[in-house]
């Protein structure tokens, strides 16, 4: 039984490429081309379709509020997203929305085919150039939570966290510098609140990571 797609996106070239390319897989039939995403709701209340393959960036109706339209109404249609938008925000919108799949126009006639048939089967498909993006952003996350987190921390709370690491107990630190006990313990306290390690272990592991010892 062939796949029943309709492509939406308002540049007719484009479409009219992804049919050409799309109808050599003998499994796959076009039914319908639509510009915008109003066009493509009516059309989907009269066509049988089990596909629809749709840009982001449409008039009258974008594709967040196609796919959330589609969702409510066609909860039974895949949606796969192609579009030249290759940021998380749009990414994470679009799969929120009830995108099963998302590639980037610079690579559709490479995976396009292989993104339908992927999302088809009851799997999601991201484009590897946007798995790269987002890649990309979650290790520059990581970066900037490990440098977040020793910023936070006052000179002395790092100073006490070094004499921690080298194994002085509270009463050797107060002594060394010449504070309360009473205020070790709540220099102490922050430690674990701010990077919220409870553990002397713990916080031994996270001074040595960043150096401090």
């Amino acid at each position: 039984m062939s796949t029943r797609i309709i492509l939406a996106d308002d540049h007719a070239m484009f479409r009219a490429g992804l049919k050409k390319l799309l109808e050599q897989e003998k499994d796959f039939k076009v039914v319908a081309q639509v510009q915008d995403g109003q066009e493509l709701l009516d059309k989907l209340a009269s066509a049988k379709v089990d596909c629809v393959v749709l840009d982001l960036s449409m008039p009258n109706m974008d594709g967040l509020t196609t796919l959330k339209e589609i969702g409510r109404d066609f909860p039974r249609i895949k949606c796969l997203i192609l579009t030249m938008q290759n940021d998380s925000q749009h990414f994470k919108h679009a799969l929120a929305a009830g995108a099963k799949g998302y590639v980037l126009k610079d690579s559709a006639f490479e995976q396009l085919v292989l993104a339908i048939k992927t999302i088809m089967r009851g799997k999601n498909f991201i484009s590897p150039g946007m798995s790269e993006v987002i890649t990309q952003q979650y290790v520059r996350s990581l970066d900037q939570a490990e440098q977040t987190s020793l910023e936070i921390l006052t000179s002395r709370e790092k100073e006490i966290l070094n004499l921690i690491a080298q194994g002085h107990a509270n009463k050797n630190i107060s002594s060394q510098l010449k504070i309360s006990i009473r205020t070790v313990e709540t220099h102490r306290s922050h430690l674990i609140h701010k990077l919220g390690i409870k553990t002397t272990a713990g916080l031994v592991k996270y001074a040595i990571s960043k150096g401090l010892v």
